[in-house]
C-alpha cells in the first residue's frame, strides 16, 4: 500500500490519542522510520502490521480500528489535496459512491503501483443502494464501513448501513445502504 494510507494511520493514532500512543504502535509493529513517503509503495504487510499494532496498544478490535480508519481517511486525503479530485468524482454522495473506481483509476496514473479495489453500485430503490466490494487484500471489510460511513458525512447525509463480509476471495464484501436524510 502506498505511504499515504500509513501516513494516515499515523495521523488518526496521533490525532485522537497521542504522540506516546503512536511511539508504542511503532514499536510494537517492528517500525522504526514513520516517515512515510506518500508515493512509495510499501508491503502491505507493513500496513496491516501498523493496524494490529495499534488494536493491541489501543486496546480496540482490529476492525474498529479499520473503520475508524476508512471514516478518517475521507478527512484526511482531502487535508491532503485530494478533496476537489474527490469532487470531481461526485459532488453529492450517491455520485461519489458510483465514481470510486474512475478516481482509482485516475489515482492510478500518479500511482504506478497502484492494485485499487473494485465497486460496483446497484440501485435497490429511492435512496436505497448494494455496493459490492472487490479487493486482492483480504480484511479490509470494514474500513469500507468507515470509508462509506465517512463519505456520507462529507456530503451531509446520514445513512442506514450494513456489512456482510465475504464468503470467499472470490466473492465481494456487500454493503446495503439507506440515504435517510
Amino acid at each position: 500500500m502506498y505511504g499515504l494510507i500509513n501516513q494516515a494511520i499515523r495521523d488518526l493514532v496521533k490525532s485522537h490519542h497521542g504522540s506516546d500512543k503512536w511511539v508504542e504502535v511503532c514499536r510494537r509493529a517492528g517500525i522504526a522510520d514513520d516517515d512515510f513517503l506518500a508515493m512509495k509503495s510499501y508491503p502491505d504487510a507493513l500496513t496491516y502490521g501498523l493496524v494490529g499494532a495499534a488494536s493491541e496498544v489501543l486496546g480496540a478490535d482490529p476492525n474498529e480500528i479499520l473503520r475508524a480508519f476508512g471514516h478518517y481517511w475521507v478527512k484526511f486525503t482531502a487535508e491532503e489535496g485530494y478533496g476537489d479530485l474527490m469532487d470531481l468524482f461526485g459532488r453529492d454522495f450517491v455520485s461519489c459512491l458510483k465514481n470510486l473506481n474512475g478516481m482509482h483509476a485516475h489515482m492510478g496514473v500518479m500511482m504506478p503501483e497502484l492494485q485499487p479495489p473494485r465497486f460496483m453500485v446497484e440501485e435497490l430503490g429511492s435512496q436505497r443502494f448494494k455496493v459490492l466490494y472487490f479487493s486482492k487484500r483480504a480484511g479490509l471489510g470494514h474500513m469500507v464501513v468507515g470509508l462509506i460511513e465517512g463519505l456520507a458525512e462529507k456530503h451531509d447525509k446520514k445513512i442506514r448501513l450494513s456489512f456482510e463480509p465475504r464468503a470467499s476471495s472470490v466473492d465481494p464484501d456487500v454493503y446495503q445502504v439507506e440515504v435517510l436524510a
